[in-house]
């Protein structure tokens, strides 16, 4: 069980860090160096490498097939990150997509 939560968490995290390198995105930039090194993109890759590190750990804990399917959860995570941070409106074939990855998830685990 603690392997599911640790597991889960590693996905929001990096999930998180996704939304904010599209923040980062959207913000206009002084210069090319600018754009890149700033404290938002920073900050994402230091959340990407924690959520890499805590994957790697997170397999001692569960069985091999599993993490795939906790990993594939970050497509719904993304997705209600940018309805709530961004104001970002899924399309329906968003939502198709969602509901056949969280169909997917569900299949793989019997």
């Amino acid at each position: 069980m603690i392997g599911w939560i640790i597991g889960t968490c590693s996905v929001i995290i990096a999930s998180f860090a996704q939304i904010l390198l599209k923040k980062s995105a959207e913000e206009k930039a002084e210069s090319f160096i600018k754009k890149f090194l700033n404290i938002k993109v920073v900050i994402s890759y230091m959340l990407l490498f924690v959520s890499m590190f805590v994957n790697t750990f997170v397999l001692r804990y569960l069985e091999l097939k599993i993490l795939p399917c906790i990993t594939a959860t970050s497509f719904l995570w993304i997705l209600l990150f940018s309805y709530f941070f961004l104001g970002e409106k899924p399309s329906s074939n968003r939502v198709i997509g969602m509901i056949m990855i969280m169909v997917g998830v569900i299949v793989a685990q019997f």
